[in-house]
């Protein structure tokens, strides 16, 4: 059976990308209108992989059948994504990593004190965060599962004194979940995308709080023993439209699911890149997307460089790819850096 992708391509930005609107050569990426389309590639899956690329002005002439389907996803990809938490999704919005981990791969053992970790978040708000992400346990490659109680820990007395800010807890167990929520933490962040935790899936329905989906292939320990998958951004998609599904059909909020690809957790050099390259597929499915390559391992083996604290200009990169693309999360250590990379950008887009 055949399955059909939409992919906004050829993208116009400002002024240019308003008159393509007005004369109809052009789509805005999720209401942006500084942000348009000119072009769709149509990929369809079956024995055989095929692409077409199709100029928006262009639709009318593709065969009944097919222009149903990528219309509906081309509708998807243009409308207006509503506010998590009163966060309005038209400009970026930063996440910042609060890891209270002795072994986290960039910052461990930094901020596993409760006051080093309320200045820190303090910190991170002055300088551009809209919210913290705390997270108690490591999720680097190799990293160890550590126990519900050690995680509770070390998590909650540090959500109960920042609670004055959004905060989304960053862990793939239920029973932390539910604790953290009751703390103060209003978004939940499951790197395993809730397939870690086989309860998981009923404790974020009931839940009924935002929820990130973050893709992973295997657990830390594994998941880069040789990650593979027949067509990365295709695989994702499917994942993420299967969780999706779950979710509404136990009268979870679509509009409260935000998508994060999983830079990083299960997969190779290629796949990132290939990722964070056309993060602009995922808008078919009809939520924000996150995109969170900060300081990540694929930066230090393009740049030859295994020293995480070289990895800034890298994470820049990757984040300014992402927004050019209508990405509207970015999950970041270097907040002040990003901030501005992402103000500028947005400047230069306006024009």
């Amino acid at each position: 059976m055949q399955k059909i992708y939409v992919r906004p391509i050829s993208m116009s930005y400002g002024s240019d990308a308003k008159k393509l609107i007005k004369s109809k050569q052009a789509l805005p990426v999720c209401s942006n209108k500084n942000l348009a389309f000119g072009k769709v590639e149509i990929i369809i899956r079956g024995k055989k992989n095929q692409t077409k690329t199709v100029n928006i002005n262009q639709l009318k002439s593709l065969p009944l059948r097919l222009k149903k389907k990528v219309l509906k996803k081309i509708k998807r990809i243009s409308q207006k994504r509503k506010k998590i938490l009163g966060l309005n999704l038209d400009t970026f919005k930063i996440f910042g990593v609060l890891n209270v981990t002795p072994d986290s791969f960039s910052d461990g053992g930094k901020f596993n004190k409760l006051k080093q970790a309320i200045i820190y978040s303090e910190g991170m708000i002055s300088q551009g965060a809209d919210v913290i992400d705390v997270g108690g346990e490591s999720t680097r490659p190799g990293a160890k599962l550590i126990s519900v109680e050690n995680e509770k820990k070390r998590v909650l007395q540090v959500i109960s004194k920042i609670k004055k800010y959004k905060i989304s807890i960053d862990t793939r167990k239920s029973q932390v979940m539910v604790a953290a929520i009751k703390k103060g933490a209003k978004i939940i962040n499951d790197v395993s995308a809730m397939d870690f935790d086989s309860q998981s899936l009923s404790v974020v329905a009931k839940l009924k709080k935002p929820i990130i989906l973050n893709h992973s292939q295997g657990t830390p320990d594994i998941m880069q023993n040789n990650p593979s998958y027949q067509n990365v951004l295709l695989d994702i998609y499917d994942y993420f439209e299967d969780k999706i599904n779950q979710l509404t059909k136990r009268k979870f909020l679509k509009q409260n699911i935000i998508l994060d690809p999983g830079i990083g957790f299960g997969k190779n050099l290629d796949h990132n890149l290939n990722l964070i390259s056309n993060i602009g597929l995922f808008h078919a499915l009809g939520c924000p997307i996150m995109l969170g390559p900060s300081r990540k391992s694929f930066i230090g083996k393009v740049m030859k460089d295994k020293d995480t604290k070289n990895r800034l200009g890298g994470t820049l990169a990757a984040v300014i790819t992402g927004y050019n693309q209508g990405v509207q999360c970015f999950r970041v250590h270097d907040i002040k850096e990003s901030y501005e990379a992402l103000k500028v950008q947005e400047a230069l887009n306006s024009i």
